[in-house]
């Protein structure tokens, strides 16, 4: 029966689950959000109380840099990696970057809008901050680090021809775009979680108590009765990020010369009671 332990690591908070499975049954073993300080520690004590030792580990990867580039579709392989490569040169070029301190990787996507041409979604991250995050969990079994954006998808199911966001709120916000099942665009948004939860944090002076505050607080629409003075309080910090956010949101569907037709919420913020009934606006 195989399994891994899936970490997804925040600024002072790691949400884990253990999934194994069995054939075509998948079963989640444990799950849980831990605070932390140290990273090292906080992986180390996830490893223990999930029993761990000998599990694969699989970690989100952070602050990675998203590029866009068209090809033609009718290059080869070995071609189109070399054009890929090159577009990415031009744009450290241009960006003042060294393109020898990246770690790249890139996706392959249909171009609705033009069928002679393929989408490239390439991703970059710094090789210093990668191997600092491999150095930390690599002492238990890494087995992989990948982009929150690219493996999201996997937990939906879409249907040929339709096309749908996943808005995933965490300590920033990631927008991925699926257009006829292919990931198609990705957007990343400064506003996220952390904006909130700091605030939150400083007045209470306890992140998991901060963490706690989202989960019991509720978006109430315009004919909610009177507000309690905390709930005001709270939600004061929380909502300038959500409208931001919203904003965005409602930006790329404007903007976007396919119809969207689902908005999928996921991340940290869904612990927010009636986070869906604020989206459904847009």
């Amino acid at each position: 029966m195989a399994s891994c332990l899936g970490l997804y690591v925040e600024t002072n908070i790691i949400k884990y689950a253990k999934v194994s499975k069995d054939h075509e049954k998948i079963k989640v073993e444990a799950f849980g959000v831990k605070f932390y300080e140290n990273l090292e520690q906080a992986v180390n004590q996830i490893v223990e109380e999930t029993y761990s030792y000998k599990t694969p580990i699989s970690v989100n990867l952070s602050e990675e840099v998203y590029n866009f580039f068209d090809m033609f579709a009718m290059l080869k392989n070995k071609d189109l990696s070399k054009a890929i490569k090159t577009e990415f040169e031009m744009y450290c070029s241009d960006q003042g970057y060294n393109p020898n301190v990246f770690e790249t990787r890139y996706a392959v996507s249909k171009n609705p809008q033009d069928k002679e041409k393929l989408k490239i979604i390439h991703i970059a991250a710094n090789k210093i901050e990668l191997n600092k995050k491999i150095q930390t969990i690599d002492k238990n079994k890494l087995g992989g680090i990948i982009p929150i954006s690219m493996a999201i998808p996997n937990l939906i199911e879409t249907k040929p021809r339709e096309n749908c966001l996943i808005v995933n709120i965490e300590d920033n916000t990631t927008v991925t775009t699926i257009l006829d099942e292919n990931v198609f665009d990705v957007n990343v948004f400064d506003e996220g979680c952390q904006e909130f939860l700091r605030k939150i944090n400083i007045k209470e002076n306890s992140m998991a108590k901060a963490y706690e505050i989202c989960k019991n607080t509720t978006i109430y629409t315009s004919d909610s009765k009177d507000l309690q003075e905390t709930e005001i309080g709270y939600l004061e910090d929380i909502m300038p990020t959500l409208y931001n956010i919203v904003g965005n949101v409602r930006k790329i569907i404007n903007e976007s010369q396919e119809k969207i037709t689902k908005v999928y919420l996921t991340g940290t913020a869904t612990l927010i009671n009636n986070l869906d009934l604020y989206f459904q606006n847009i």
